[in-house]
């Protein structure tokens, strides 16, 4: 990033701090679109589900009981229900903590492993980053439904390790990224300095390249939220994910497909409100990019 590199040598305190607080602050102005505010709104309705379910429906997200099967979309049952009669905007609501909490922990196993690979390869150069690129180059040529596949056979079905499935498909991305940050910070005059006057590599990575790096690598995992719930609804949806009756996006999605004919709305409706929420994190991902650049 550009203010990096003129970090330590701003030794005035009124120097180049107000213009950067001033262009900083047009940003911030200038990413504060109708878009990105709606997508803000999407996303707090989302973790307000997985946090507090109980307060958007009465029904119970696993035994339908008396309800009738199949029931269309109406004031008292908003999704219909399913071949059980289940309430489907119920399950909704209640996969949001299966699908949200997977997607965080996807996010963090690729941000953490990723991050931590890219940081050292682009610090050390040499043989190190030759060796952990190469790696790195190695995952990229996965294809990653497939490698993610791979890894959920190994560890088992289940939410988390469907997410740790996803999170190893996502470390590249960061790794790459937080070596092409480490590598331009490295070079700077600060880091030469901190060197000179003893610093060890650790203390080097730790105190000025990590903390300078990190803005964009921040923004690519809201980004990786959004593909990281994509990727676990789609191992859902294929039966690799959270076993049923426990309500997950993707497993309620493919619980409808056999009813598109009669019910279309056990399908499509959960899956808009999947797109809703993929597409709303990558909308405050961008914003946040824009705004740290």
């Amino acid at each position: 990033m550009s203010t990096v590199s003129t970090h330590a040598q701003d030794t005035h305190p009124n120097g180049n701090d107000r213009p950067r607080s001033r262009a900083r602050s047009g940003r911030v102005h200038a990413a504060l679109t109708p878009a990105t505010i709606a997508s803000a709104l999407v996303l707090l309705i989302a973790i307000a589900w997985a946090l507090f379910p109980g307060l958007f429906t009465h029904f119970d997200p696993n035994d339908g009981g008396d309800t009738p099967a199949l029931l269309a979309p109406s004031l008292e049952h908003w999704f219909g229900t399913d071949q059980t009669g289940r309430d489907a905007f119920t399950r909704v609501v209640y996969g949001a903590s299966q699908s949200l909490l997977a997607a965080l922990v996807a996010v963090g196993v690729g941000l953490i492993v990723g991050t931590t690979i890219g940081l050292i390869a682009g610090t050390r150069r040499g043989f190190v980053d030759d060796v952990l690129m190469r790696l790195i180059d190695v995952l990229l040529s996965i294809p990653a439904i497939l490698l993610s596949l791979s890894i959920v056979v190994v560890l088992g079905f289940g939410t988390i390790n469907a997410a740790i499935a996803v999170g190893v498909t996502a470390i590249a991305q960061f790794a790459r990224l937080a070596r092409s940050q480490a590598v331009q910070i490295n070079t700077s005059d600060y880091v030469a300095a901190a060197y000179g006057s003893g610093g060890t590599f650790f203390s080097v990575l730790v105190r000025h390249i990590l903390p300078n790096s990190i803005s964009p690598v921040l923004s690519l995992a809201v980004l990786q939220v959004g593909s990281a719930i994509l990727q676990i609804s789609t191992l859902g949806f294929l039966g690799y994910g959270t076993p049923p009756p426990t309500p997950e996006w993707g497993l309620i999605i493919a619980e409808g497909r056999n009813f598109v004919a009669t019910a279309w709305w056990l399908t499509v409706l959960p899956g808009l409100v999947v797109m809703a929420i993929v597409l709303a994190t990558h909308q405050i991902g961008n914003t946040l990019r824009k705004v740290t650049s």
